[in-house]
């Protein structure tokens, strides 16, 4: 997307199948040549993010002293990989514990990310982790109390848990949007969706109890939903709010940034990287 320091005035959707920078590489090249920093963002597939408990060193020396305590977590060899530890909050967990999220990925992915930017005269400021991204956008709308982000792709999803400027809590979800849609559909599949709200709706609720309990950073009054990138949540999230009994709503900021006229709104990966925009205008 480009942002002009206040709102988004072009983005660039991928077709339907389409992956990879090809599609955005053709995209670039219909945009006027402009002297503006680059953000990027990792792809959920292209990189790990673990919670564990921090090694009692200072934080410049945190991630270094990380690397060989995920060593038997990573799915890749240690020396492929770029490790970058963040230490939660000293309020989390009560103070009993030190943890730290640590994010691994590969080290060659990198590379080619550097590479495609430099082949095309791109000055790239940084490379980041949707779950910080989105701590920018959460961080920027100046809310006093935990909030919840909830992200469904079509298969799959995540939850997100932040307060006072701090990621708490990731967990990765096994449902999405297109296991959550009974409309229209035979009263089988009506019933399996049923189901799989259910599901959802336990693995939110057990997520929240463990920010509330074990973290120990209070209740979480409501969900902030991100609008899917294909597809909609419409008909899912009354039903999920009336399970959960708390709010479950869709965040939407377009009256705040969005400047591309009929334009169809700002959806979850349009809004992660409006997060790693942020993070440059703060």
């Amino acid at each position: 997307m480009h942002f002009n320091g206040s709102g988004v005035t072009q983005c660039y959707r991928p077709a339907d199948g389409e992956s990879g920078l090809e599609g955005l590489s053709q995209w670039l090249q219909q945009l006027p040549a402009v002297n503006a920093p680059v953000h990027m963002m990792l792809d959920h597939q292209d990189y790990e993010l673990h919670m564990v408990e921090a090694a009692p060193v200072p934080d410049e020396e945190l991630s270094d002293a990380m690397r060989f305590r995920v060593k038997d977590m990573l799915s890749m060899p240690l020396e492929d990989a770029i490790v970058q530890a963040t230490r939660l909050p000293a309020d989390a967990y009560r103070g009993r514990q030190d943890m730290a999220f640590v994010s691994a990925v590969r080290r060659d992915h990198i590379r080619k990310l550097v590479k495609w930017c430099h082949n095309r005269d791109l000055e790239l400021q940084q490379i980041s982790l949707p779950e910080f991204s989105l701590l920018n956008l959460v961080t920027a709308q100046l809310v006093e109390h935990s909030v919840a982000l909830l992200r469904l792709d079509e298969h799959s999803g995540a939850l997100y848990v932040y307060y006072d400027g701090a990621l708490y809590l990731v967990r990765s979800l096994a449902i999405g949007y297109a296991d959550l849609q009974s409309s229209n559909a035979s009263e089988a599949l009506a019933l399996d969706s049923n189901e799989q709200l259910e599901r959802l709706a336990l693995e939110l609720q057990r997520s929240m109890d463990f920010y509330e309990s074990q973290i120990g950073m209070g209740s979480i009054g409501q969900i902030w939903v991100l609008k899917p990138d294909q597809g909609d949540l419409d008909e899912p999230l009354p039903r999920l709010e009336d399970v959960l009994n708390i709010p479950v709503r869709q965040i939407s900021l377009d009256s705040l940034y969005n400047q591309m006229p009929g334009d169809t709104g700002l959806s979850a990966s349009l809004l992660t990287a409006l997060g790693g925009c942020l993070s440059h205008e703060s």
